[in-house]
């Protein structure tokens, strides 16, 4: 852990750790039991229609009905099988940095990512089983996802910058899911997915945030580092997560419109429909980092370039005016209680 003193861990994080453990310890999602398995779906829908990547745009207008359900199938699909990849690699890594003794001398931090690591691996058994139960076959895994942790941290320092990353795509990730199914347009089963692993991640979530504030001064360079790429890499996990050609393949749209994916994807990326839930998703991400310093008047134009400035301003009114805060931003109101 070069560069790095070591510290105590401070009052106010203690305390949350301690509830987040005894949250952990009271109760963990259940492959079995906490998901509606033996109802008989049909022909149902995994996402809300206005979540669908073609909705407000004329692709909408041009696919069938049993189309858009197709597309609502494959799009959550998609996004089933991406947690599996992603939560299977941060319980490995994690468990590394565990074993490494790199944060032993914060016992509390080391118990409640035992927790973090067990949920993680339920998460990703739940998404498998769900693929299974809607007959979803796997997708091709994402190639930014696969050398994920080696291309940003190691374990034998502070695991910060891992940590971040970790939380930001969680996060986004999360964001995303809740306005997809969480709505009760959805099959009930989707739904479950979607609200049981929430509750959990939320509190991974908060752990991340409060690990970030916590350690940042301790990790010298660390918010100079991770000012570089936060914005470009917003916008492409953001652009990723809308659909992909594998989607489109599997629902094997009649009308040759869709087939033409280099005219079709930059219409869907950047639709007002789009642009509208991209905000949803992202706004609460950027009052964090506009919080820690990740977004302020030395980048602004890395976040336009990204087409987050509009985002930004709105962000900076309403801290500003003290609507919100940064402690309990999400989706859902209820989602930090822990």
């Amino acid at each position: 852990m070069a560069n790095i003193k070591l510290k105590e861990l401070s009052p106010k994080f203690s305390k949350l750790l301690d509830k987040l453990n005894a949250a952990s310890e009271r109760k963990q999602m259940s492959l079995l039991l906490d998901h509606p398995w033996d109802i008989d779906d049909g022909d149902v829908w995994l996402k809300k229609r206005e979540a669908l990547s073609i909705y407000g745009t004329h692709y909408y207008d041009l696919a069938t009905e049993e189309e858009r359900r197709l597309l609502s199938v494959y799009e959550t699909g998609a996004w089933w099988h991406t947690f599996i990849i992603f939560e299977n690699l941060v319980s490995e890594y994690y468990m590394k940095i565990v074993n490494n003794g790199t944060l032993k001398k914060f016992p509390q931090v080391v118990k409640y990512i035992h927790h973090f690591c067990r949920e993680e691996i339920t998460h990703a058994l739940v998404f498998r089983k769900a693929m299974a139960h809607f007959k979803i076959e796997p997708f091709p895994t994402p190639l930014n996802l696969k050398d994920f942790y080696s291309n940003h941290s190691t374990v034998k320092e502070m695991p910060l910058k891992a940590i971040y990353m970790t939380i930001l795509i969680e996060w986004l990730a999360e964001n995303n899911a809740l306005i997809d199914c969480n709505n009760h347009f959805v099959s009930p089963l989707a739904r479950s997915v979607a609200v049981e692993h929430h509750k959990e991640e939320a509190r991974h979530i908060e752990w991340g945030k409060n690990m970030i504030r916590e350690f940042t001064e301790f990790v010298p360079g660390f918010i100079e580092d991770v000012k570089v790429n936060t914005a470009s890499m917003l916008k492409s996990i953001l652009d990723m997560a809308v659909t992909s050609p594998v989607i489109f393949e599997r629902v094997n749209f009649t009308n040759p419109a869709f087939k033409d994916y280099k005219k079709m994807f930059p219409v869907i990326l950047q639709s007002e429909n789009r642009s509208q839930i991209n905000e949803k998703i992202i706004a609460p991400l950027i009052r964090f980092f506009i919080e820690i310093g990740v977004c302020d008047g030395t980048n602004l134009e890395d976040w336009a370039n990204a087409g987050f400035d509009k985002f930004i301003d709105k962000a900076r009114e309403q801290l500003k005016a003290k609507s919100v805060t940064s402690d309990r931003d999400n989706v859902m109101d209820e989602s930090y209680n822990i």
